[in-house]
């Protein structure tokens, strides 16, 4: 049992010695201090095709940072306060900030984002069998963050792979608190029924008894969120609310199941891994009866289908989805911008 504690221990350093230096690097491009009206339009690089609008800028001494446009603001604010969330747990997070730009054709708002240097050929493969122990971890307190942020939209594209290890990174966290707070815990909850998560394959793979995980590290996360400070999370979370409700009262009721999502995880998490732990075991033993096999035989299935599913979204057709949705989404902000908007209206930090 001492041997077993000291190299989780080794393990654990290791992976927050990763984790960290990560950290500095996306803090390193802190962008509260950018004058938005100093920023430039230059020709993108190529990217990962994404559903919202992207544009790159540029400052007069060469930093370059993206402009993603959203229609609804509540979609800027709620990244902006995942990325204060995880900073403040001090996990590895791209710094986003509501502003509104003008570049000539009347004002877009969206956030801002330092440009993060990445191969965007490079992601995760759904076989989590060919992953690192590290991206195996990471994911696993990814998990935490995703169910107490509510985002369950977090597809294998949304991650850029970092640092000396390939860290996976969420890039994209505009679908937190999707539910206001009302997700369940669950490795077959997603966003949309026809994209599933990284995480959708970890725990596929886990339970069929292809890869061994470290879950301890999922229960030490959902220790690390519980114990926040509740006047910052508070703090965090009411910026977002007023931003996303109108109506004080829903703000105040969002607010209290956030407050409580964040108090109850470690219990939510150990019922979690009560499950997962007990349908592995289910699955490395012969079934009891018809029912049981039918039952393990779905499973699979299912497991199968969300391989399936992840190859079309990111073949030809859904890579074509995504582009043709992000330029309607751009024509669709700019036709319900006000008629006669000056274009030479100040932008908002």
């Amino acid at each position: 049992m001492l041997h077993t504690f000291r190299v989780h221990r080794r393990f654990r350093d290791a992976l927050e010695g990763a984790l960290a230096g990560v950290s500095r690097s996306l803090d390193s491009g802190q962008i509260g201090h950018i004058d938005p009206r100093a920023l430039r339009r230059i020709e993108a690089p190529p990217q990962r095709a994404g559903s919202k609008p992207l544009l790159v800028l540029e400052a007069s001494e060469g930093e370059r940072y993206v402009f993603k446009e959203c229609h609804e603001r509540s979609l800027a604010a709620a990244e902006e306060a995942a990325y204060l969330l995880r900073r403040l747990g001090r996990r590895p997070a791209v710094p986003a900030r509501c502003c509104t730009l003008d570049l000539g054709e009347g004002e877009r708002s969206g956030l801002l984002k330092p440009f993060l240097e990445f191969d965007p050929s490079q992601e995760l493969s759904p076989d989590t069998t060919s992953w690192s122990e590290h991206q195996r971890a990471v994911l696993l307190l990814d998990h935490a963050w995703e169910w107490f942020l509510d985002n369950l939209d977090t597809n294998t594209s949304q991650f850029a792979l970092l640092g000396q290890h390939a860290l996976p990174v969420n890039i994209d966290w505009d679908r937190s608190f999707f539910s206001q707070g009302r997700s369940e815990l669950s490795r077959f909850a997603k966003y949309r029924a026809t994209l599933p998560n990284a995480r959708t394959f970890l725990y596929a793979d886990y339970v069929a008894g292809k890869t061994k995980l470290p879950l301890w590290l999922l229960s030490a996360e959902a220790r690390r969120i519980r114990r926040l400070p509740k006047a910052e999370v508070v703090r965090i979370l009411e910026q977002y609310a007023r931003s996303s409700f109108e109506d004080p009262a829903e703000r105040q009721q969002f607010v209290q199941r956030m407050l409580i999502r964040r108090h109850s995880i470690e219990r939510e998490v150990g019922h979690f891994l009560r499950e997962l732990w007990a349908e592995r075991r289910e699955l490395g033993t012969p079934p009891d009866g018809p029912r049981e096999w039918l039952r393990r035989k779905w499973l699979l299935l299912w497991a199968d289908w969300q391989l399936a599913l992840n190859a079309a979204s990111h073949g030809p057709v859904g890579t074509g989805a995504r582009k043709v949705l992000s330029f309607l989404r751009g024509r669709r902000a700019r036709a319900t911008r006000a008629p006669g908007e000056a274009a030479s209206a100040p932008s908002r930090g």
